[in-house]
């Protein structure tokens, strides 16, 4: 239920903040208007609420504008807790690690360009790990095999912390919407050490965010004809 409410809560972020991907007076890459509604589907390997521009020429783009991570304020937002200082914290971790990840094949620029997308990004909510729960899931048996697996299929793991994100990444010239997506993110199911804290589950599964995006763009470059 709690992943079903929170990937609710970052869908609903996006008809906030006006993502134009998602309205029925959208327009697709050429401009032309487009009924666009989020679908379920695949986020850099984890299940999420996803739209694609239909002509996606993703090879294109090897630079990006980096936005700062907005944070949603709607009263439905949950925070597990998390003071505004908190908050603001993992806001900034979010981009800072995004642009470690994309290191200097992918360089963050300011300007527009031909090359360059936009991605914009909401921090729309944050959970905690579940008390107890979440280390011994790693050492015991049963829980030890759930997680085995789930690493393999590099899924999150069980009873830990999580992020949940939404955002938008367009093109920096036309401001037309490329991806639009809605997530909640936990870390890695074998991140041990993202069970020891709240926040470091939380940072975790930024960390992990940060490193399939970057993972994703040097696939994409490597298949590019």
């Amino acid at each position: 239920m709690k992943l079903l409410k929170k990937t609710a809560v970052a869908a609903m972020v996006i008809g906030a903040i006006g993502l134009a991907a998602c309205t029925e007076n959208s327009s697709n890459l050429a401009g032309q208007p487009t009924k666009a509604p989020l679908a379920k589907d695949e986020v850099l390997g984890r299940a999420a609420m996803v739209y694609r521009a239909p002509n996606l020429d993703a090879k294109k783009y090897t630079k990006f504008i980096i936005d700062p991570v907005q944070i949603y304020r709607g009263t439905d937002a949950d925070w597990s807790g998390a003071s505004e200082q908190d908050i603001q914290e993992i806001a900034a971790f979010i981009r800072s690690e995004l642009v470690r990840s994309l290191g200097d094949r992918f360089p963050v620029v300011t300007a527009p360009g031909p090359d360059v997308a936009r991605i914009k990004l909401t921090l729309a909510g944050l959970e905690n790990n579940t008390a107890v729960l979440a280390p011994i899931s790693r050492v015991l048996p049963f829980g030890l095999a759930v997680n085995v697996t789930n690493q393999a299929r590099d899924k999150e793991g069980s009873f830990t912390g999580s992020v949940t994100l939404s955002g938008e990444i367009v093109d920096s010239r036309s401001n037309q919407s490329l991806v639009v997506f809605a997530q909640r993110r936990g870390p890695d199911a074998m991140d041990i050490a993202a069970t020891m804290s709240d926040r470091d589950a939380q940072k975790a599964a930024i960390t992990s965010f940060a490193e399939a995006f970057r993972k994703r763009l040097d696939a994409i470059q490597a298949n590019r004809g």
